[in-house]
């Protein structure tokens, strides 16, 4: 197997791990009266780019694995890194 196959699993993984953990906190405020006000598409690019940006601060190795976003994208609780992120796409339903 060749090792660019590899990275590209990794990566291609990383990109799904973001996305879903994304898709779980939009419905769990949207679960909580609030409303995406943007497309999803929208709010999946910004994080996105929020890891790739970190990414490529890397000198060594810039790669998503890497990057030093993604642990408290992927394990932050109320109050993380993700909600700050997403504050601006969210407004309450009533």
């Amino acid at each position: 197997m060749d090792h660019g196959d590899d990275r590209n699993a990794v990566e291609i993984g990383i990109i799904q791990d973001v996305i879903d953990t994304v898709e779980r906190r939009l419905r769990a405020y949207e679960g909580r009266g609030r409303q995406v006000v943007v497309p999803r598409s929208h709010v999946y690019a910004a994080v996105l780019h929020r890891v790739i940006t970190s990414a490529r601060e890397l000198w060594y190795r810039p790669t998503l694995d890497g990057a030093e976003v993604l642990d408290q994208l992927l394990d932050g609780g109320c109050g993380s890194l993700l909600d700050e992120l997403l504050r601006d796409y969210l407004a309450s339903a009533s």
